[in-house]
């Protein structure tokens, strides 16, 4: 399943992915309830979580995972 990602580093990617949560190069993105169609067929959308990459500390210390 492909799903697009918004905000973030990742906005605008489509990427493999499903479930809750996506990660892309270390930054968590959340389900939504949007899907857009402008990327060859529907693709769920994932909105980027603030503070949740590589360079704040992702990880168990920030409740991020």
């Amino acid at each position: 399943m492909r799903v697009l990602l918004r905000g973030g580093p990742g906005d605008g990617q489509v990427v493999a992915g499903a479930g809750e949560t996506v990660v892309w190069q270390a930054c968590l993105y959340e389900r939504t309830t949007g899907l857009d169609g402008r990327h060859g067929g529907q693709v769920r959308v994932y909105r980027h979580r603030p503070g949740c990459c590589e360079p704040y500390g992702r990880g168990a210390e920030d409740r991020c995972e």
